[in-house]
Order: C-alpha cells, then sequence, then structure tokens
C-alpha cells in the first residue's frame, strides 16, 4: 500500500498504511521522489546512501516488534499524529536533510 501526499490524505489515511504491514520485520517509511509514502523492509532489502538520496525523505527504521507498523499501531492516534506532522512538515518542502527524525 502507498500514500500519495500530493493529493488530499488525512492520518486515517496513514493509519491504514501503517495497518499494511504485521510488524514482524524492519521496517522504514519512505517518501520518493513523486511524493508517494510507502513502507520499505529493510529486513529482506537493506539500502545504502546511494538509494537514500534517490528519495525525498524517510524516518527512522523500525525494527521488528516494537509497534510501530501493524493494526495495533494504525490505532494509536498519538502515534499516526506525529507521524502525519512530520510528513506535512517535511512534504513537499523539507525542513531539513532527507532523515526526518520524529520524536515518538
Amino acid at each position: 500500500m502507498t500514500l500519495d501526499l500530493n493529493g488530499n490524505w488525512t492520518d486515517a489515511d496513514l493509519a491504514k498504511l501503517l495497518a499494511s504491514q504485521v510488524d514482524d520485520r524492519d521496517w522504514r517509511l519512505e517518501v520518493d521522489a513523486k511524493g508517494v509514502a510507502s513502507l520499505a523492509d529493510k529486513t529482506a532489502n537493506p539500502t545504502g546512501s546511494d538509494y537514500d538520496e534517490t528519495l525525498h525523505c524517510f524516518l527512522e527504521t523500525w525494527m521488528a516488534g516494537t509497534d510501530f507498523v501493524g493494526p495495533s499501531a494504525a490505532g494509536e492516534k498519538a502515534l499516526v499524529g506525529k507521524i502525519a506532522k512530520a510528513l506535512r512538515d517535511n512534504y513537499p518542502a523539507l525542513k531539513g536533510p532527507k532523515f526526518v527524525y520524529v520524536a515518538l
């Protein structure tokens, strides 16, 4: 599942993205150069700085079992709200580096 940040999207849409995966591996929320947010599987597909440069921005990697993805994460309104705010603050224009830190 993906979330197009160019259109009208809500915290509920972001929650659906978070709920679309199981918290059984390492995940990272990434926004590509076209403004499409997705969860990238970092356990099976680790990447390097060359890949990161192709992205608009990305959040920290959420380690397996930390409850940042999956249905329970999607149900945490405070968590979803913080991630949504970080995305809105950094797309379309970044307020800092490509790595967007969210104090969770």
